[in-house]
């Protein structure tokens, strides 16, 4: 019986040790687990930026702010707003769309413009016009250039960042990349946003995007939603 106790004792003091070390190896690995998390979460945050960054990124956020809904109708307009006035003519350069509305490509044209980088109405325009087959124009039949559309397909601007800013072939993204979709596979660019400084709580870099749901420009998870095939820095 005294045998019995003894080799009980020693049992269970086994057990508990064996209980103590494995609880131990477990928040150690958890606090590994958490310290990389935190590591990925904050490395945004390390990041220096250059000022072109910093502007696009600011004129995102303006974007963002300003909410502006998705014009499901996605049409044709006659840009005749300046500095979000109506003037009632056609304007350019600077010419907008009603700024209460617009696509996807507003967002990138407006952060640009109000970041203080460019007027990609203004860009593209002259730029079609000196290298007019660099662009995919045949796609939609045009003959020449037109102010108040060329800027505003995601193709287009992919063929100008691609021509102007840094292309990026790997998966640094760092707040104020722009970044093209396609959506549907058929491999034309059909989505296009701004990289933020905010991350999901996985790390991943949330987007500044105009999208149909949830209808207007808003600050979401949805880097890997769809195929990427572009990614552009400023210089």
């Amino acid at each position: 019986m005294i045998h019995n106790n003894i080799y009980f004792k020693i049992a269970a003091t086994v057990f508990f040790v064996l209980f103590i070390f494995s609880c131990s190896k477990q928040e150690v690995k958890s606090d590994n687990t958490q310290s990389k998390q935190n590591k990925r979460s904050d490395s945004s945050h390390t990041i220096k930026l250059t000022e072109n960054q910093k502007k696009v990124l600011a004129g995102a956020k303006k974007c963002l702010e300003a909410k502006f809904s998705y014009d499901m109708t996605m049409g044709y307009y006659v840009l005749t707003y300046k500095d979000g006035v109506n003037t009632g003519s056609k304007v350019f350069p600077g010419g907008d769309m009603d700024p209460l509305e617009g696509v996807c490509t507003e967002v990138t044209i407006r952060a640009l413009r109000w970041g203080g980088i460019c007027d990609l109405q203004e860009e593209i325009y002259n730029d079609l016009k000196a290298n007019f087959s660099d662009y995919p124009m045949s796609r939609w039949g045009a003959k020449k250039p037109d102010p108040n559309i060329d800027q505003r397909r995601v193709p287009n601007q992919m063929v100008w960042f691609e021509k102007h800013w840094n292309v990026i072939n790997n998966d640094d993204y760092q707040p104020g990349d722009v970044v093209a979709w396609d959506m549907n596979g058929d491999g034309w660019g059909d989505h296009i946003g701004i990289v933020s400084d905010a991350l999901s709580p996985e790390g991943i870099p949330k987007l500044i995007h105009n999208f149909p749901d949830p209808g207007y420009v808003a600050e979401e998870d949805v880097l890997g939603r769809w195929e990427i095939i572009g990614h552009y820095r400023v210089k």
